[in-house]
């Protein structure tokens, strides 16, 4: 059929249609798109990247070396630095949102880094294994140390 055989009411309400549900498509895809981001999300950031530092990274990254040192001697103590540790990896997590994030590059990827090192820490803390517990605290110290060079050093 072409436009010219129909009444001019209808391709006025065709053309109203397409515009319609593009705009509909419009409207939801960003929506759907975003509902996995932070901003969709609800989460706020309230602490500064030194707040986080202060209050999470450093005292969790010291439980984890000195736990790497000196193993835990009971079931409590291994639960505890396992606990310790999984807090260090989240707050490499909160490192890598909002305005904490100083740059995209080496940034993110030294968070990164903190995440899966203080992960293995956890890691070996739940199997009680000291051994691989020393080592991931020694990754951890890396971890820490690398970023540091890059942003202590400003």
């Amino acid at each position: 059929m072409r436009w010219t055989t129909r009444p001019h009411g209808v391709r006025a309400i065709g053309f109203g249609a397409v515009i319609l549900v593009l705009a509909g498509v419009a409207t939801v895809r960003p929506q759907a798109q975003a509902a996995g981001t932070p901003a969709a999300s609800g989460v706020k950031a309230v602490a500064s990247v030194m707040d986080v530092m202060r209050t999470m990274t450093i005292p969790f990254s010291d439980a984890v070396f000195n736990a790497g040192s000196e193993p835990p001697k009971d079931d409590a103590g291994w639960q505890k630095v396992r606990d310790q540790a999984v807090a260090l990896a989240e707050s490499g997590n909160l490192l890598m949102m909002g305005s904490r994030v100083k740059d995209r590059a080496a940034w993110l990827k030294f968070s990164r880094a903190q995440v899966d090192a203080a992960e293995v820490a956890a890691k070996a803390a739940g199997a009680k294994n000291a051994e691989a517990l020393a080592a991931a605290a020694d990754a951890v110290y890396e971890t820490c140390a690398n970023c540091h060079k890059v942003y202590l050093a400003k």
